[in-house]
């Protein structure tokens, strides 16, 4: 229902902004604000709703990043995405356009950062989600659960819808995608062994993060899966390599020289949502997302699935 009034929003401005701006040049032909900088501005600001509703949002990207942790022989790549947020105006379509990027890229493995649903409609979209069993024959796949997947629309639990998260992980479970809530994997990648962490979501109360790092005594390779970057900032994790994370989608919309808008509540600074941080211990990679919460937009911050070659 909200996609739809957003779209009543956004094509109702820019029908508004557009049909005003050729009016104003038409009747104050000549004069330099009403008949040129007001009109352009206007005709200017519907091509912007457009652009960051109906083409950003659609522009699936790769971006490739090298991370140096010195644990392995030989180089692992690694496709991670997260914010799938499926909704009106993204569902099982645009699974199929991830999991061909995917396909082309032939990742060792591929992780997922929760919040697969934009609300709390699974009745309506969580059939959908069938489009991820894809995934499982290009690589192994592990996820783990973001808020949205949990019905939790903020940190102060004071904005709750319903809870979704166990149909989501038996969907997933059910595709053959392995589920991570507070615990660790040791797998093997090409010829190397590494241990896997995920952290169930931040904002449930029933978290249990020392659960996820337990038994990690040895000199493997050790990199931590949460939908929030807070485990990042938790003491305990600097066993931890690296810490692959979403939630922030990058700020959703970012302007130049103000970069993002979009708050995420978490210790992560604004400055490095949708980041590397090589020098934070652990390792800190952001991912900006695939998908949107809120109004569907986009600004120069189009979606990606990141492409990691650990070495």
């Amino acid at each position: 229902m909200l996609d739809y009034a957003f779209e009543t929003i956004f094509i109702s401005y820019v029908i508004a902004a557009a049909g005003l701006g050729w009016i104003l040049i038409k009747k104050y032909t000549g004069q330099k604000f009403l008949g040129v900088i007001l009109p352009g501005l206007l005709i200017l600001s519907a091509l912007g709703v457009i652009e960051s509703a109906y083409i950003e949002p659609y522009w699936l990207k790769i971006r490739s990043t090298d991370i140096q942790v010195d644990k392995l022989r030989e180089p692992i790549k690694i496709a991670l995405f997260s914010d799938t947020h499926l909704r009106a105006t993204k569902n099982a379509g645009w699974l199929k356009k991830i999991a061909s990027k995917l396909r082309a890229e032939k990742p060792d493995l591929i992780l997922m950062a929760g919040d697969f649903l934009y609300f709390d409609d699974f009745e309506k979209f969580g059939d959908k989600l069938n489009e991820l069993g894809a995934l499982t024959k290009i690589a192994p796949t592990f996820a783990v659960l973001g808020n949205h997947d949990y019905g939790i629309g903020n940190r102060e639990l004071t904005f709750l819808y319903n809870d979704q998260h166990q149909n989501i992980e038996k969907k997933l479970d059910d595709l053959g995608i392995t589920v991570l809530r507070d615990g660790n994997v040791k797998i093997k990648i090409k010829n190397e062994e590494l241990w896997l962490v995920g952290f169930d979501e931040a904002w449930f109360l029933g978290n249990r993060p020392e659960k996820a790092l337990a038994g990690l005594n040895d000199n493997l390779l050790k990199i931590g899966l949460s939908h929030h970057p807070d485990i990042a900032f938790d003491p305990r994790a600097k066993i931890l390599d690296l810490v692959l994370s979403g939630h922030t989608h990058g700020g959703q919309i970012r302007l130049p020289w103000l970069g993002a808008l979009g708050d995420a509540d978490t210790p992560l600074l604004k400055k490095d949502y949708g980041r590397y941080l090589p020098d934070h211990q652990p390792k800190i990679f952001n991912t900006i997302g695939v998908g949107e919460s809120g109004p569907h937009l986009r600004f120069f911050n189009p979606p990606e699935i990141a492409i990691l070659k650990i070495q």
